[in-house]
């Protein structure tokens, strides 16, 4: 965690839930203007429980073994971060915890969509996003 209280591996992260969140408010603010009121308050709660989720994801308290699956380190890489504090322990002594945001990175790696397959988010935030299977 840095000094702002804020997880520093999670800032990627933050960035995109505050881009897409602030989207949502112009487009609020759009429907107010236009005397959409209701629809106003609707956009703008997506935006909050959008971020009340995402700070909730961020600090969720992972065992060791999902800690490995979510960050491609080993289960005893992981232990020994946690036992030497590099990584804080999220649980007790003897049953360690991580944070999701606290998650390590492996140099070099970088998320990747599947091959072929366009990034979420960037069709998210370009207004792209696919509405067809919505009712």
């Amino acid at each position: 965690m840095n000094t702002r209280g804020r997880c520093s591996q999670a800032v990627p992260f933050h960035q995109f839930v505050s881009r897409l969140s602030a989207h949502w408010q112009g487009h609020a603010s759009i429907l107010r203007r236009w005397g959409a009121t209701a629809q106003a308050a609707a956009v703008e709660l997506c935006a909050s429980e959008l971020e009340d989720e995402a700070r909730a994801f961020s600090l969720e308290s992972l065992s060791l073994g999902q800690a490995e699956e979510e960050s491609g380190f080993t289960y005893s890489t992981l232990e020994k971060m946690v036992r030497s504090g590099r990584i804080p322990n999220a649980g007790s002594r003897g049953h360690p915890r991580i944070r999701r945001c606290d998650l390590p990175k492996k140099p070099g790696g970088h998320c990747e969509s599947a091959q072929g397959e366009q990034d979420i988010a960037e069709l998210v935030l370009a207004g792209k996003g696919s509405t067809s299977h919505i009712p």
